[in-house]
């Protein structure tokens, strides 16, 4: 964020994605998707099949499947198994205040972000919270106008 304060100017969802996330095979575990997000620190993981984009999977989706009565019998589930919606998919360039109303509107949780035709990074509400968060410290801190 500059110190400019140009409230005036919208930023693009390249401010507040994740560069290069990490992304896990369709065919892989849930056990592997889990590990893979506790070893990297994060919630989502891009899904992707023979390299190309899937879908996206939450550490909440994965909650979910294994909560009491959701899990089919103990049997091995694997990414695809919960991988049945599409993905919010969106531009790098795209106006921030589009992707944050279109994340309240539907209830998603995370956008990738695409440049290209490639992936290129993803935003969570987490990334976006921080900087909203950040935004608006640096909009309440005073403006030093002096002329030293």
């Amino acid at each position: 964020m500059s110190k400019s304060r140009d409230i005036h100017h919208m930023p693009s969802l390249a401010a507040v994605m994740t560069p290069f996330p990490y992304h896990i095979d369709i065919n892989a575990t849930v056990e592997e998707a889990l590990e893979l997000m506790e070893e990297h620190a994060v919630h989502h993981l891009p899904v992707t099949r023979d390299g190309d984009l899937e879908t996206v999977i939450s550490r909440g989706d994965i909650e979910r499947a294994n909560a009491p009565g959701h899990r089919l019998e103990e049997q091995q589930l694997y990414v695809h198994d919960l991988c049945a919606r599409r993905p919010y998919i969106a531009d790098i360039h795209d106006p921030l205040d589009k992707i944050l109303l279109a994340m309240a509107d539907t209830g998603i949780g995370s956008v990738l972000v695409m440049r290209e035709g490639e992936l290129a990074g993803i935003t969570t509400v987490t990334d976006v919270l921080r900087f909203c968060g950040k935004y608006l410290a640096e909009l309440a801190q005073p403006v030093d106008d002096s002329i030293a």
